[in-house]
């Protein structure tokens, strides 16, 4: 006799996603963000090490907030400045594999290109602009990206980064 399954494995959550943390005791400011890493498989650092979990909405709320940390990062760290890695941050974010295939080194190439320019850009943007980022804490929005790891858009059950912020 088959039984069918129980409702309660039916509606459990999946476990929960590992936290993203500052790495404080790293030697480059670079690799304090919460979001460079090892990951399994990789050799070197990943420059997007988050998990994929949270479905889009919470996906939505962890790269909002870990943007937001990223743009504070350029704004503390921009004398001097020449560790621009948005764009390795982009190549690793789609898994854009850096082969010598001639098509996959024309692609990365313009990756490279595309976001080193726009990295110049933000850097400008975050120090001569009012974008508000002084008002959010790291702490705040760490919490928030690992909010949206953790959504569960069949249950609806999650925190709002407004309601962290105390909104």
């Amino acid at each position: 006799m088959t039984t069918a399954p129980s409702t309660q494995a039916h509606c459990a959550r999946k476990p929960a996603a590992g936290p993203l943390r500052f790495h404080h005791r790293k030697p480059f400011p670079l690799h304090h963000l919460p979001f460079i890493d090892k990951v399994p498989g990789k050799r070197g650092l990943s420059f997007w090490a988050v998990p994929k979990t949270g479905g889009y909405s919470g996906g939505c709320k962890t790269g909002e907030s870990l943007a937001r940390i990223y743009l504070k990062h350029l704004k503390t760290h921009h004398p001097g400045f020449n560790e621009g890695r948005l764009q390795s941050i982009v190549l690793d974010m789609c898994e854009v594999e850096r082969s010598g295939h001639p098509e996959q080194s024309a692609r990365c190439g313009q990756v490279v290109g595309f976001f080193s320019e726009l990295e110049c850009w933000l850097i400008a943007a975050v120090q001569h602009l009012d974008g508000g980022l002084d008002q959010d804490e790291n702490k705040t929005l760490l919490k928030a990206a690992n909010a949206g790891l953790n959504f569960n858009n069949e249950a609806g059950t999650s925190t709002s980064i407004a309601e962290d912020k105390g909104a």
